[in-house]
């Protein structure tokens, strides 16, 4: 394996260089990507702020592609804490010097770091490969887990932007979720439990997504999630 530098922000927030075995421990998902955010490498896209449910902030993304995943992380309630870009990889490959971001380090409630990486949507090339490859043995010497994920397929994706949207905390009244809740005990669609809730209208079907996004609410992610989408009450499954 060629030597690897890991570039970073320290925990006051200046630029440093470490090797990949005194990163054990270091919660670098909670720090800032160390230079000025890149886009993803060789794809057209853009720089796309997500802002997280999960920690509250905006997270980093390279691209819309990237900016899925970000979704389906902050959707994910394993995720503790969730970093875009906050660690760039700096080596001597067989062409001369790379540098490389994985697009996101996470924590798991469980407290275990993860450095994410997006897979590419024109297969796997050497470049793609070696970096992989250098990421593998800077997580097995840092402490990290390596995961590589696709973007979430266009009808749950759709679903997860539209659920989504519902993400920022809201104070409801207790007796209003409730009835919400119990109104899909069994499988119904949205539009017909928000009726039958007796739950203002425009109000229960706000909330009604809301406890979609908060998995609450079960709903099949492979159909559009429009108002006659079938859901049920995630308790009363288990």
């Amino acid at each position: 394996m060629p030597m690897v530098t890991v570039h970073h922000l320290d925990e006051w927030g200046q630029l440093v260089s470490t090797a990949p075995a005194d990163l054990v421990g270091v919660a670098l998902e909670e720090r800032r990507p160390p230079t000025e955010p890149v886009a993803y490498h060789g794809r057209p896209g853009k720089l796309s702020n997500w802002w997280c449910a999960t920690t509250g902030g905006h997270v980093v993304c390279g691209s819309l592609r990237v900016r899925g995943v970000a979704l389906e992380l902050d959707f994910d309630p394993d995720i503790a804490w969730i970093g875009g870009q906050p660690v760039e990889l700096r080596w001597r490959g067989a062409r001369g010097k790379r540098r490389w971001r994985p697009d996101f380090m996470v924590r798991t409630v469980g407290g275990a770091r993860h450095a994410v990486v997006v897979a590419p949507d024109k297969g796997d090339g050497p470049q793609w490969r070696e970096n992989l490859e250098v990421l593998h043995e800077v997580a097995a010497a840092a402490g990290w887990r390596v995961s590589v994920h696709h973007v979430p397929a266009r009808m749950r994706l759709e679903n997860l932007e539209l659920a989504g949207e519902y993400r920022q905390p809201m104070t409801v009244p207790a007796q209003e979720q409730e009835a919400l809740e119990a109104a899909f005990y069994h499988e119904r669609p949205l539009a017909e439990g928000v009726l039958v809730s007796g739950v203002p209208q425009g109000l229960a079907m706000d909330l009604a997504y809301r406890l979609v996004w908060q998995r609450r609410l079960t709903v099949h992610w492979d159909r559009p999630l429009g108002p006659w989408a079938t859901a049920w009450c995630a308790e009363a499954a288990a």
